[in-house]
């Protein structure tokens, strides 16, 4: 007598199970896929805007400084605080053309130093979202008291 062995069904209905889930993976994956894009590229996006906000606060505290303290000689010029403020920046594509210096008051004076900085998107990405800007517009602000 032979036996014929008989499949499982138990196994027949895995096998069929797993075929069937096999494209549910692929759409899970597209529908997965675009949030976890969109989030990793605003995180990219963060960290340099906030790279770029910490430099031109530390600029802007650099030329005011400068300013403060070197203000009252006679060689001063504007010239040097934004040369200061542009080198306090080394990872900012800073002209001294960005930063803007006023001086307020007689006794004692306080220094003023502004620096409007605007630089495209690293990733393009959120210039194609409606309602956002083309470029990144960040600024710093930095107040001393003159004399030091």
């Amino acid at each position: 007598m032979r036996f014929k062995a008989k499949k499982s069904t138990a196994l027949t209905r895995r096998r069929s199970t797993v075929n069937s889930q096999s494209g549910a993976v692929a759409v899970e994956f597209a529908l997965v896929l675009p949030i976890f894009l969109v989030l990793v590229l605003g995180i990219f996006e963060f960290g340099r805007a906030f790279n770029i906000q910490i430099s031109l606060s530390e600029a802007a505290r650099e030329a005011a400084r400068y300013a403060a303290i070197h203000q009252s000689e006679s060689g001063y010029a504007v010239g040097d605080a934004q040369a200061a403020g542009v080198a306090a920046a080394p990872s900012v594509d800073l002209d001294p053309g960005d930063i803007s210096i006023a001086s307020t008051g007689t006794s004692p004076c306080n220094v003023e130093v502004n620096i409007a900085y605007s630089t495209p998107w690293m990733t393009g990405f959120p210039g194609l979202v409606p309602g956002m800007p083309a470029e990144l517009a960040v600024s710093g602000t930095g107040v001393m008291r003159c004399g030091g």
